[in-house]
């Protein structure tokens, strides 16, 4: 802003404070930090420096705190952009921004500068490098002005000559398109979009321009900090110099554009649609999982953990005993052997599901009771041996518990059957002993805690069953027991 102040025009600066905010602010920087004029001309180039006179304060219904200077007759970089629809204002925006670069070249990169445009101004023959503390306050506390005339040409991570050449990219890219390449308006997309690179190509935004010039811009935006690649080196201000002004005046926009046919022009409206559909799907999706990594992490955990139970399930049950390829008579004695053999898993095979529960849950329970004792004592070995292998031994008194079933007998009850084939449903009737420790008394704990070594004959039960058996899914499976005897 420009006033009067002593009888003379200055430049203002205002803080948007009253004077007891900006007494409490202690903002002393305000006053001291100085800017930068960089004169150009034919001859060369002067630096001089700007430094503000006073603070004064200025308006009428609420006065804010106005911090002055030096009078700098030009206009404001991010002004100068916002108004460059016309192709006069074009032109005039393309010798702006390259007086400000030359004036950047000028200082070299010792000097600090904040590239936002919104913090320089520039003339015919001169550029206004703001005071950065001072351009902050001023003017970036404006959410339009930090916008428009601040982050949309500023890299969030890059400094020095890397963060010059992004940003007169940007501003470049503005002036040819008409848009910016980055114009999201809050504090989270836009970053991540300049990070991302996440613009539309400027060859697809403005078909036909020079490909040098094209090719130069999309490299210099988005080139991540430190990352070099080859064919993809990010240009210098001299190398767009050198295409924009290559002599005193900045060449005329209209001639860096070509005109092409109408299929060519049909094939890069295609490209852009598809860039723009693919572009945007994978935006959403690398930002989705960015945002919902714990998320994710927790479902795939979840998933693996799952997936594994799922095939320790299905490998269990591949394990486990079935009576594939038996028949009925094999499947009757499977189940009844196991019995001494203690071999609950494959009497369930043998049945189906709640048939001859009481056998299985004593004999589990037997199972489970002699491997707790093994663990317990283990160098005295197995605590039963099957009532077949003590037979086999010749019935001699032995030094641990005995049981199961001998004697087994098999009688099928459906005589007329020849062909097993074509029937779904058999009856049998099945003869055997079944062996019991002596010390059985009121419990299974009983038996198993005698002393080894205190053997007693084993008493015999003899038992008579009736045994249904029916084909299930192509095996035979036992369906119903019926103890006739006890």
């Amino acid at each position: 802003m420009t006033l009067e102040v002593n009888g003379q025009r200055v430049l203002g600066f205002d803080t948007g404070l009253d004077s007891r905010a900006f007494a409490q602010a202690k903002i002393a920087q305000f006053i001291t930090e100085p800017g930068i004029i960089v004169r150009l001309g034919e001859n060369g180039t002067a630096i001089e420096s700007w430094n503000t006179c006073g603070v004064v304060e200025a308006g009428d219904d609420k006065p804010t705190m106005v911090v002055w200077g030096p009078l700098f007759s030009g206009d404001r970089l991010d002004n100068i952009l916002n108004e460059s629809s016309k192709d006069e204002s074009r032109r005039e925006a393309l010798a702006s921004l390259c007086r400000w670069a030359q004036a950047v070249l000028a200082l070299g990169e010792s000097q600090v500068i904040h590239t936002w445009p919104c913090a320089a101004m520039v003339s015919s023959d001169a550029v206004f490098f703001m005071p950065p503390v001072l351009a902050r306050r001023c003017l970036m506390s404006s959410e339009v002005t930090r916008l428009q005339g601040g982050q949309w040409y500023a890299h969030p991570d890059l400094d020095g000559m890397e963060a010059v050449v992004f940003s007169f990219a940007a501003m470049l890219y503005r002036i040819i398109t008409g848009n910016p390449p980055f114009c999201a308006t809050d504090d989270v997309t836009l970053p991540q979009d300049m990070r991302e690179s996440n613009f539309l190509p400027i060859r697809l935004a403005v078909p036909g321009l020079d490909e040098q010039l094209a090719s130069m811009i999309h490299n210099a935006l988005s080139r991540p900090k430190g990352i070099k690649q080859a064919g993809h080196e990010a240009p210098s201000l001299n190398d767009f110099l050198a295409v924009i002004q290559p002599g005193a005046n900045v060449i005329s926009l209209p001639s860096l554009i070509s005109p092409l046919p109408d299929e060519n022009l049909l094939v890069l409206e295609k490209e852009k649609n598809q860039f723009l559909r693919i572009q945007g799907a994978s935006v959403n999706t690398k930002r989705f999982i960015a945002k919902n990594t714990a998320f994710l992490i927790g479902v795939l955990t979840a998933l693996a953990v799952g997936g594994i139970f799922a095939y320790s399930m299905v490998q269990s049950r591949a394990l486990r005993p079935t009576t594939e390829g038996m028949d009925p008579v094999q499947v009757i004695e499977s189940y009844y052997h196991a019995f001494g053999e203690l071999d609950h898993t494959m009497m369930e095979a043998c049945v189906l599901r709640g048939v001859g529960r009481n056998d299985i849950n004593m004999v589990s329970n037997l199972f489970v009771i002699s491997r707790v004792r093994m663990a317990h004592e283990p160098g005295l070995g197995p605590a039963i041996i099957s009532a077949q292998q003590w037979q086999e031994l010749g019935g001699d008194p032995v030094n641990v518990q005995v049981f199961g079933v001998t004697d087994l007998q098999v009688h099928r009850l459906s005589r007329d059957i020849d062909d097993l084939d074509d029937v779904h449903e058999v009856w049998y009737r099945v003869e055997y002993i079944l062996w019991i420790p002596a010390q059985f008394g009121d419990s299974l704990e009983d038996a198993l805690d005698t002393p080894q070594g205190d053997f007693r004959m084993p008493l015999p039960q003899r038992h008579t069953d009736e045994v249904t058996l029916v084909r299930r899914q192509g095996n035979w499976r036992i369906a119903h027991i019926t103890r006739v005897t006890p």
